[in-house]
């Protein structure tokens, strides 16, 4: 009995760390976004720092420096260039509402009405009355309350794009100690086992984060090429939108492909136009499916779609944007656990006998 004690102690001390882990990023789970950020980014840049510092002999440091300074021209650009293309594309959207509504109700809709004997309208007044209706809800404290609120989250945003550079440089510079740490903080008895479990889950989630992130500037590239040729207004912009959200499966390229329908029915006026649209978005689903995510991703994570849609869902829900940050990572390391978990199963007396 006291030896089944001893060995249980190194296991409650994993529990208890992880419980302590997990109150600690439900109560500031927002405080560690920038830093949870640098850690993911330089667990995916780390391999190449070494391998410049080894076979190039480039300092640690200046290799950190460049890095943390691309990153922070990326983090700068998209919002600056996106956000007032995005902008300035919803009010020409809203300027053509009208013309909107009356495309669909005899286009679309009067289609579905015959296949269907149903009288679907769009009623412009009645959106028109909706949004007044909820505009006199509104009081000034109301307002202002809502400007104060988005002005301390465009400042808390602004914050994390320093914040998430400045702590990617030295992440980098330490990231050895950083994992001498926690192996220093493994229990002894459980080193060999634990080292095994570790190098398991660093092949399957470097390669898929490597991997994904691949497919993710593959595609943006792809639809910001196509969505332009087609001639779609801000089609650069709404094209590298696609691309950084096609590691949600379907829902990325669902949202894509609505929002560029709906600026495509403001913008054009043949229905060939919005065939092409559908026609590229269509082109980049399969050529991700079929060819970019197989050959560089493969099936590394061993989730489906609808888990790892679950799995964001599940952590953004109890974690907030800390849920969302980490749901991939942890489910790749869950799917390690229960693979050692179901072969230690099968080893054991009970199932054998």
């Amino acid at each position: 009995m006291q030896q089944q004690l001893i060995k249980l102690k190194p296991l409650l001390s994993l529990l208890a760390a992880t419980i302590l882990l997990f109150a600690i990023t439900v109560l500031i789970g927002r405080v560690l976004i920038p830093f949870i950020s640098a850690l993911i980014l330089a667990y995916v840049l780390n391999p190449l720092v070494d391998r410049l510092q080894n076979k190039y002999k480039i300092n640690r440091k200046i290799s950190a420096l460049v890095l943390s300074l691309l990153i922070l021209c990326i983090f700068i650009a998209i919002p600056v260039y996106l956000v007032p293309v995005l902008i300035a594309q919803f009010k020409a959207v809203l300027d053509k509402v009208p013309q909107i509504i009356t495309l669909l109700n005899h286009g679309l809709l009067h289609k579905f009405n015959l296949q269907l004997g149903t009288n679907w309208q769009l009623d412009l007044n009645s959106l028109k009355q909706i949004a007044l209706a909820n505009q006199a809800k509104m009081n000034s404290l109301d307002l202002v309350q809502r400007v104060a609120q988005n002005g301390v989250i465009l400042i808390e945003i602004l914050v994390y794009l320093v914040l998430i550079p400045f702590a990617l440089f030295y992440s980098i510079i330490g990231w050895h100690n950083i994992l001498k740490f926690f192996d220093e903080m493994i229990p002894r008895s459980f080193t060999t086992p634990m080292h095994m479990l570790v190098r398991d889950i660093d092949t399957m989630l470097s390669s898929y984060l490597r991997g994904q992130l691949s497919v993710m500037f593959i595609m943006a590239c792809y639809y910001a090429t196509t969505l332009t040729l087609v001639g779609l207004p801000s089609g650069t912009a709404i094209g590298i939108i696609t691309g950084l959200l096609v590691f949600i499966p379907y829902l990325g390229v669902l949202s894509g492909l609505t929002f560029a329908m709906i600026i495509g029915l403001a913008q054009f006026s043949s229905s060939a136009n919005l065939l092409a649209i559908f026609a590229a978005f269509a082109g980049g689903h399969v050529l991700e499916g079929a060819l970019v995510t197989p050959f560089l991703v493969g099936g590394r994570i061993g989730l489906n779609p609808i888990m790892i849609i679950l799995a964001l869902m599940v952590f953004g829900k109890v974690f907030g944007l800390v849920g969302v940050l980490l749901a991939l990572p942890l489910s790749t390391i869950a799917v390690v656990l229960l693979r050692h978990a179901k072969k230690y199963y099968k080893s054991t007396h009970y199932y054998k006998d």
